[in-house]
């Protein structure tokens, strides 16, 4: 008698059918959807950093050698270290980097839960918070704004982490999709009071630095780890230096948790060429910086004229903005969409009714702008 084959489903950790992260279509699947060419598209919904590849990065990936593509690269990451070290002060050694944050994400919940645990995720925001939690078999406690234009529900957040226990909460900040941040000593209250690793996703802090008019002293979590260790910071070059493609981000943690940390992480997640891509791009710091005050401006030249036509716009301190235009907001997303202007926007829930525009390069917003005035956008 043939034996029975098992269930390979049953076989898994996690039951159930996992979530997966919302992925957007590629530009190539776009083009081919609207009938236009690749070229033709542009990606107002993704909050990647306009304006082209900054020098340094072009210039580190033009002198990898194709050479060394077969051989490993530094397990450790002592150059990439070094230059984030370079431009954030961090101590080498509490630097933990990461094949962009979504590994990162994986890495902490993955150290942090697992079945019977509770995370607490702070919504709208990033999805991968919620995904990689599930996929732990963790429990997700949700706390939801009662409405976007509501701010950020710290006693809400507080009170539901300590109800339910949670081991992890997490914090986006500035926060995707609203644009808005937390303000540092209430996130240092809640990591005080809480008994939870707390880890803030500031991957746009340069950002609001340029937004803010600030320097990177005056919005940095990292002094508080010396005094909250279950504090973690967790970064990207993704949006302020332009390499979303290249998968580079790391984590800040305290100096009690990064051993841990370290040899905990994937080894050589990070590819050789988007690591002297990365190195290349921290070593002109100012240039990036020049950039981001480019995108902030530009945010705000978009958000103003759009709240001239009469649409809601909300306050960001990032290279985005959530809105709510006086017509239906999934029409319009399609109408500009056949236009190969891509924008994020909702199909369901609070945020249905709005939509996230990135700023890019001058000529690209005005191109949305001219379009926008081409279908119409009011009732």
């Amino acid at each position: 008698m043939r034996p029975v084959p098992p269930d390979p489903l049953a076989l898994l950790r996690v039951p159930g059918p996992a979530e997966a992260y919302p992925a957007e279509p590629s530009d190539e699947e776009v083009a081919r959807q609207v009938g236009l060419d690749p070229r033709q598209v542009v990606r107002f919904d993704m909050n990647t950093l306009g304006g082209g590849p900054l020098p340094g990065a072009a210039r580190g990936l033009a002198a990898y050698s194709a050479a060394r593509l077969v051989e490993y690269g530094d397990q450790a990451y002592r150059r990439l270290r070094a230059a984030i070290s370079g431009v954030t002060g961090v101590p080498p050694q509490r630097i933990v980097p990461g094949a962009g944050a979504d590994e990162l994400i994986r890495l902490v919940t993955g150290m942090t839960v697992g079945p019977g645990d509770a995370v607490l995720v702070p919504t709208p925001t990033f999805p991968m918070f919620a995904v990689e939690a599930r996929l732990a078999g963790a429990e997700v406690i949700e706390v939801a704004r009662r409405e976007p234009r509501e701010r950020q529900p710290v006693e809400r957040i507080g009170s539901a982490a300590r109800v339910n226990r949670a081991r992890l909460v997490w914090l986006c900040s500035p926060n995707n999709p609203t644009g808005d941040a937390f303000p540092r000593a209430e996130i240092e209250a809640m990591v005080a009071a809480l008994p939870a690793i707390v880890v803030v996703d500031a991957v746009y802090q340069e950002l609001a630095e340029a937004s803010l008019g600030l320097g990177p002293e005056a919005l940095s979590l990292v002094p508080l780890q010396d005094r909250h260790p279950n504090l973690v910071v967790l970064r990207s070059l993704a949006k302020a230096y332009g390499l979303a493609g290249a998968r580079v981000g790391y984590l800040v943690v305290a100096e009690a948790l990064a051993t841990r940390f370290d040899a905990s992480r994937l080894p050589l997640a990070i590819g050789g060429p988007s690591e002297a891509a990365a190195i290349g791009a921290l070593d002109e710091p100012e240039v990036a910086r020049e950039r981001h005050r480019l995108m902030v401006g530009e945010r705000r030249r978009l958000s103003d004229a759009l709240a001239a036509r009469g649409w809601e716009v909300l306050p960001s301190v990032t290279n985005f903005v959530l809105v709510r235009p006086p017509t239906d907001a999934a029409r319009l997303a399609d109408a500009l969409l056949k236009r190969g202007l891509v924008l994020r926007s909702w199909s369901s829930g609070p945020l249905r009714e709005w939509l996230r525009i990135t700023a890019r390069a001058p000529h690209e917003n005005d191109r949305l702008l001219t379009a926008l005035a081409e279908v119409g956008e009011r009732p």
